[in-house]
């Protein structure tokens, strides 16, 4: 009766200390909840939760009431136990009524009350049943908990019927109960729903509020406007910090709890051990029953708070990579245009983000971590005395290791990521350029220069990973031999004193042991990790630092004074550039409506001018506008990948938006009714990344409507129609710049820059530039009457414009592929089950005998690392005779296992990693370049860039330790299962349930993570495109005051790729806790069978099997991790197979044929019966036969879409004939590798100049680097751009060209003086001439093809390049084939009676003739052409 009535009491205690703690907080909630909007609709849930409440108050009144016969037994601590239960019931009953209908969440505070009540009443039955005979009819305690359990079953449903117009997109985890949040019950439906159907990212729910970027964004930019200056190097970490403090503080009570737990292992090992090993009752300080409740608290404790602590620092890591990429963001849509490299922010948003997202991790564990050391030590000092502080001096031998790769990684991992920006930047520049390469015969050249960039990041990740095998050898020299020298020190000194080596110290030891120096190692392998992640925080604080855009612009309003004369635009003493001035003191005036038009020489300003309207370039002086929002149409037309009806309406509000009449009348002004009549999907067409599925003239066309869809007050039109033949232009400007035109008629201020003199009536004012001045300025028939000479600096247009062809030269015939965003999604089963054909692909790009070794090495250290745990066992039972023995193989057992577990390092980073990078890098890369034009008109260059940016990342560094850790847990849990079962038989009988528990479990698991790391790697590309877009249309964005809804589009995308992202690591978390709580199952098993048959197992046992236990959930969960990672990250090596298997090559097996040396030694070209296509279904060229003499120059000329660039494009092997053949010098070039065909054949000048920014000027003119200085120097020389590049400011001299070395050759092309469009084409010419050099060298006369090289292009440049093209190639006999943009400047260098002029229309030759028949046909082909257009019935 006394140890029921004291049990009773204790329940008595515990139930008044549950009331007092749900009742206090409950009243608060209550407080709080009494104003609350309603959020749910009444349902049968809430009414349910109502009546199981009401009835629950109802027995804990009736259990008060039955107190009555028992109040002098119980005493006065049951009456006040009931009543406070009474009483907390009645809160339950309000507080559970407005939890339900006025929360999204059911009640944790509920939920745990309930939980609390079903624990104290679980252990109040069995008393209750021993004290009273009739305790059925006398205390409800069990309809008590039968209503208990009910009403905890429904609170913890999540509510169905939440009002979504209160609470949009809310999500699963948001609406979950605490418990569901805790074992991560609610993620169950995604694992369901990913185990029987392909997951898509539309598939997945919500994330968290908290976890959404919008908020995360305000507080890291507040965060940093905020920040303490002048900058540290602590500036942005601090930043994080201050926006983050919230989630980075909740990480630290599940981490506390979590070391408690941790440490409380070693205890339970001691008391299991001693309760097997003692006979005696006195000497065991606890009961079997009370060390199996023990070990269930400690080892679900520890699944649990492992689990929430993890889960914490994933939020963390989400929190940090979205205000990380938000700082980003927001600081390219603050840049210069010119300063935003792409493969910079590329390579910030991608790798720099991606190595700090974990630092909270870091510091988090590097505190618990010490912690844990400092608790391990002062446990082992009781377990083995004075001998304690081995460990220490061993860690601290090991820290010099530590210490010295913390000094040196950050240096090398810093050189690590610029060189693998330098390749990204690279390998985006050709993708983006990929045409203009294949059209040059580069495409070798870019790909060696590419892949040495690929081999200079290895050799560069090769001083890291070497740092990385000597840390291992360390960190593993602390983890094995701390352990044996402390043990073997104790023996020995045990052994001295007379003593020996007892089982309960020997394996409590070694828990401890295990215990500190993982911790020890993870610090030493933490700290360096941190300190090289500064390298990425410093290469994002400088980007952050850089200069700012600041828009100095005066915006007036109508009723400012300053708007006397009602100016749109005003300049004062306006002065751009530091060292050279391209705009010097310009004053320019421009009034509200008019219609200014600036001309003037290549690189007299006019860009310039034009986006100093728009504040894209640092001046000084003043600038004044009517309005900051401004339509804005580039040079070169800005496209991101939308259909044409998105970019169109893109920058336009709501209402605009809708008004379709407006649209139609634009699209109508913009000539673009016919084009998008011509696509199969309208105006819902995608137009690809930078437009690459619309032709030149289209893509100028849709950015000139997007530049007049808002209704802007001011239209900025930089040479807007460059790309546009005759009538289509001359349409156009009537439209919009005509009397009557849209700009008229709505009052629209438009500034143009334009040498077309004939619009020059049109203007109200014309501006004439000449060296960054205004040198004449007034209306056209006052400038020409001042100055008659002023057309030799105002250019005229005397022919008809042609189209820039990009892919195609007509809409009309090629096939427009609609692009997605999700391309890279593959619906197929091996998305859900995998490829075992993927292991053999990657296991042979790594070298089969590299992977050999790596699985040598795995198996001999998985055995000699976990059999010491059973030589410890004969060892504690053999007595004291063979200790010498015993201490030999113990120290001899861990040797070898340091020595192959640097050996499976060795493998792993060093042949493994560099080796698979090189091979499969070549592989994509020849890939890529081998492609058919057509991939890159049907593939997103975001997506492409992936491969190399993305993809190469998990094949450097995530693939080969994921390998390295999946064969060392996978023999190392082999090793440690036979010696747990034969420590432990009867275990035996479990391992058929956990065998299938974890074979459901990685099933179900790896089905579903596997497609949310496909999901996240897909989504984040969409970020990355998200990137590149912005960067490249930055001038564009700004002009339409459209940064919010780029931020708002970013926004977006970025939560799409977050969502697959977290709910990926919320699925690990789920991974985490049922293999906890599997292992911990088996452990109790292990302490259960213990005590159960405590005189048949001996201390060994129970040592050898906790001791197991303690590393086996660990093994485990690595494994499974392990596998799933390395499942997951094969996706890359997955997309780079489909691309090597899916893309096929533009090289055909019967182009092997390989000419004479000399070949083309005249130039003749013979084209019969020729018919082209882009693909098997359109024809592009139809029945052309041409024959042209050696020494011959031939003009194509024709309308849009005639195929004249198609032509050139068929000669380069760009196109596939259908029929007919193309022969050069009596040899079909449809028989030679194309590669000799473009690089020996032809020399080409496309009309977009080929320029690498990041490369050497002499790489930009000489791709082979072979040629002399004084070759290059005298190349330049002639195209009149050698003084350009000596007016650099770091050149005060040029080096002589007998060197080597040359001060303005070696030199990256971004780093001198910028180049204008026409500079840019001229340096074009400068490498068609060292090509042209280079090929003659070997005895061949290279034909010169010119793709409208001139067409954006003013009359003296244009004369000036065809006067070079006369005297270098047409003098000195080559063939030349020009596409002519400006008919008239190109037939005036015709020689009669040698040259021609051919007339191409609809794919076929019209004409072949002299200059005057040609031109003759051109004029009534556009007069005619033009009045059809006029029909009244709309059909133009």
């Amino acid at each position: 009766m006394v140890r029921i009535a004291r049990s009773t009491g204790i329940i008595a205690s515990f139930s008044i200390s549950l009331s007092i703690l749900f009742a206090c907080p409950a009243l608060f909630r209550l407080w709080s909840l009494r104003k609350a909007p309603i959020v749910v609709i009444p349902d049968f849930q809430g009414y349910a939760k109502a009546l199981f409440s009401i009835l629950l108050a109802a027995t804990s009144l009736g259990r008060l009431a039955a107190l009555e016969d028992l109040t002098l037994d119980g005493g006065f601590l049951h009456v006040a136990s009931r009543t406070l239960e009474f009483i907390a019931t009645l809160i339950l009953c309000v507080l559970s009524w407005l939890e339900h209908r006025r929360s999204i969440r059911p009640s944790d505070l509920i939920v745990l009350y309930l939980l609390g009540c079903l624990i104290r009443d679980g252990f109040e039955i069995p008393w209750v049943v021993q004290r009273q005979r009739d305790w059925l009819m006398q205390d409800p305690i069990l309809a008590r908990m039968i209503l208990e359990v009910a009403l905890f079953a429904t609170e913890n449903l999540q509510k169905d019927r939440i009002q979504m117009s209160t609470h949009e997109d809310v999500s699963l985890e948001e609406t979950s109960s605490i418990l569901s949040r805790a074992f991560f019950w609610w993620i169950n439906p995604i694992l369901s729903e990913g185990y029987r159907n392909v997951l898509l990212n539309c598939d997945l729910p919500s994330i968290d509020t908290k976890l959404r970027s919008k908020p995360i964004r305000g507080a890291a930019l507040y965060a940093w406007n905020q920040r303490v200056r002048p900058e540290s190097q602590m500036t942005l970490p601090k930043v994080l910090l201050r926006c983050l403090r919230r989630p980075f503080l909740l990480a630290i009570p599940p981490r506390l709890f979590y070391t408690v737990f941790r440490y409380s292992q070693p205890l339970i090992i001691r008391q299991a051990i001693v309760y097997v090993t003692s006979n005696k009752a006195e000497s065991q300080t606890w009961s079997g029953h009370s060390l199996v409740i023990a070990a269930v608290v400690v080892y679900v404790g520890l699944a649990i708070s492992s689990t929430a602590y993890r889960h914490c620092l994933n939020k963390l890591r989400v929190m940090i990579r979205a205000a990380l990429v938000a700082l980003i963001h927001d600081k390219i849509m603050s840049s210069y245009a010119e300063t935003a490299s792409e493969g910079k922010v590329l390579t910030l948003a991608s790798n720099d983000v991606d190595s700090l997202d974990m630092v909270g991790e870091m510091f988090h564990e590097t505190w618990g971590q010490v912690f844990e050391v400092i608790i391990g030590i002062i446990m082992l000092s009781w377990e083995v005395g004075w001998v304690f502080p081995v460990p220490l001096v061993i860690i601290f031998l090991c820290s010099r290791m530590s210490q010295y790769v913390a000094k040196n990684l950050r240096s090398r991992q810093g050189s690590w990521n610029e060189a693998t920006q330098h390749r990204i930047s690279m390998t985006s520049a050709a993708i983006g350029a990929i045409k203009n390469i294949k059209m040059l015969g580069l495409q070798s050249m870019i790909s060696a220069r590419i892949q040495e960039l690929r081999q200079d990041e290895l050799h560069l990740a090769s001083r890291v990973r070497w740092m990385m095998v000597a840390y291992n050898a360390s960190a593993n020299a602390n983890g094995m031999f701390a352990p044996v020298l402390t043990l073997v020190l104790y023996a020995i000194l045990a052994k001295v004193r007379g003593g020996e080596l007892d089982t309960e110290t020997a394996f409590t030891t070694i828990a401890i042991l295990g215990m500190i120096t993982h911790p020890a190692n993870m610090v030493m392998t933490i700290i360096p990790r941190a300190i090289a992640s500064f390298a990425s925080f410093e290469r994002i604080q400088s980007f952050l630092l850089e200069p700012s855009r600041i828009d100095h612009r005066i915006e007036v309003s109508g009723n400012d004074i300053y708007l006397d004369r009602h100016p749109a635009i005003d300049m004062t003493s306006l002065s751009v550039g530091e060292s050279r001035l391209a705009l010097d003191g310009v004053e320019l005036n421009v009034q509200q409506g008019s219609i200014v038009i600036c001309s003037g020489a290549t690189a007299a300003g006019k860009t310039t001018l034009a986006r100093s309207i728009l504040s894209e370039v640092p001046w000084v002086g003043t600038v004044a506008v009517s309005s900051k929002r401004i339509g804005y149409c580039s040079q070169t037309p800005w496209l991101p990948n939308g259909s044409i009806k998105e970019v169109i309406t893109s920058f336009a509000n709501e209402s605009t938006m809708l008004d379709l009449r407006w649209y139609e009348i634009v699209v109508d002004a913009c000539c673009l009714i016919k084009d998008i009549d011509a696509l199969p999907n309208g105006d819902e067409t995608l137009v690809g990344s930078k437009g690459l599925n619309l032709s030149g003239g289209q893509r100028q066309r849709l950015a000139l409507a997007r530049a007049i869809f808002p209704r802007p007050e001011i239209l900025i039109l930089d040479d807007p129609f460059s790309a546009l033949d005759g009538k289509t232009e001359h349409q156009i400007v009537e439209n919009l710049l005509g009397p009557g035109s849209i700009s008229r008629r709505l009052q629209t201020t438009v500034f143009m820059t334009s040498n077309s003199a004939q619009y020059f009536c049109l203007a109200d004012e014309i501006i004439v530039l000449e060296g960054g001045r205004i040198k004449e300025q007034g209306k056209w028939n006052e400038l020409t009457s001042r100055d008659p000479k002023i057309l030799k600096i105002i250019l005229s247009e005397d022919g008809a414009h042609e189209n820039k062809i990009i892919a195609a030269d007509s809409s009309n015939q090629r096939i427009q592929q609609q692009l997605s965003y999700d391309d890279d999604i593959t619906i197929n089963l091996k998305r859900k089950t995998g490829d075992s054909a993927l292991y053999r692909y990657y296991i042979k790009a790594a070298g089969l005998g590299n992977f050999t070794f790596l699985v040598a090495c795995t198996a001999i250290y998985s055995f000699f690392i976990t059999f010491p745990q059973y030589w410890l066992k004969l060892w504690t039972e053999s007595g004291s005779n063979n200790d010498w023995l015993f201490i030999g193989g113990y120290i001899g057992l861990f040797l070898i296992a340091w020595v192959t577990t640097n050996g499976l390092m060795w493998s792993t980073v060093i042949l493994i990693a560099p080796h698979s990078g090189i091979v499969l890098h070549s592989r994509l890369l020849k890939t890529i370049t081998c492609a058919p034009l057509l991939y890159f008109s049907n593939t997103d260059n975001g997506s492409i860039l992936n491969r190399f940016s993305e993809d190469l990342q998990l094949v450097d560094k995530k693939i080969p330790p994921a390998i390295n850790s999946v064969t060392a847990q996978v023999f190392k849990l082999l090793v440690q299962a036979v010696l747990l079962f034969i420590a432990q038989k009867l275990l035996m009988l479990t391992l058929p349930v956990c065998l299938a528990v974890v074979y459901v479990v990685q099933k179900v698991y790896l089905r579903t993570s596997r497609q949310l790391r496909l999901l996240e790697l897909e989504s984040r590309s969409v970020v990355l495109i998200d990137f590149l877009e912005t960067t490249d249309g930055l001038s564009t964005i700004r002009a339409f005051r459209g940064e919010s809804k780029a931020e708002t589009r970013h926004l977006r995308r970025l939560d799409e790729s977050q969502k697959p992202f977290y709910l990926l690591l919320c699925l690990q978390c789920w991974l985490r806790i049922v293999l906890d709580l599997l292992v911990a199952g088996v452990a109790v098993g292990v302490i259960a069978l213990a005590v159960v048959l405590r005189n048949t197992t001996s201390g060994g046992q129970v040592g050898v099997a906790l001791n197991i236990v303690l590393v086996a959930n660990t093994t485990l969960l690595t494994l499974i991790e392990s596998w799933t990672n390395l499942e997951i990250s094969l996706g890359a090596i997955a997309r780079i197979k489909s691309l090597e298997d899916e893309v096929v090559s533009e090289d055909r097996p019967s182009e092997t044929s390989v000419p004479p040396e000399t070949w083309p030694s005249s130039g003749e070209i013979t084209l019969q019966s020729l018919t082209a296509s882009y693909n098997a279904e359109n024809t592009i060229l139809n029945n052309i036969s041409l024959r042209i003499e050696p020494g011959q120059k031939v003009v194509i000329c024709g309308r849009t879409g005639s195929g004249k660039s198609s032509l050139l494009l068929a000669l380069l092997r760009l196109l596939d004939l259908r029929s007919g053949s193309i022969m050069v010098d009596g040899v079909n070039i449809s028989l030679i590798p194309r590669s000799i065909v473009r690089e020996h054949c032809f020399v080409t000048v496309p009309q977009e100049p080929l320029l690498f920014n990041q490369a050497t000027l002499r790489f930009n003119v000489d791709p082979t680097e072979t040629l002399s200085n004084g070759t290059i120097i005298e190349a330049l020389s002639k195209v009149h751009l050698l003084h350009h590049f000596r007016s650099s400011p770091s050149q005060d001299r040029v080096q002589g060209t007998h060197t080597n070395n040359h001060q303005i050759l070696d030199q990256m092309l971004a780093s001198l003086p910028p180049l204008s469009v026409g500079q840019g084409q001229l340096l074009a010419l400068a490498r068609a001439l060292l090509q042209a050099y280079l090929i003659n060298t070997s005895g061949s006369k290279p034909i010169i093809l010119l793709d409208e090289a001139t067409s954006s292009l003013d009359l003296s440049t244009e004369e000036m390049i065809l006067d070079i093209v006369h005297e270098e190639f047409t003098s000195k006999g080559h063939t030349v084939i020009m596409v002519a943009h400006r008919v008239g400047a190109a037939v005036s260098r015709l020689r009669d009676g040698k040259d021609v002029v051919v007339w191409m229309k609809d794919g076929r030759i019209e004409k072949v003739g002299d200059a005057s028949d040609v031109m003759n046909m051109t004029e009534q082909t556009t007069v005619r052409d033009f009045y059809e257009d006029e029909d009244p019935n709309g059909d133009s």
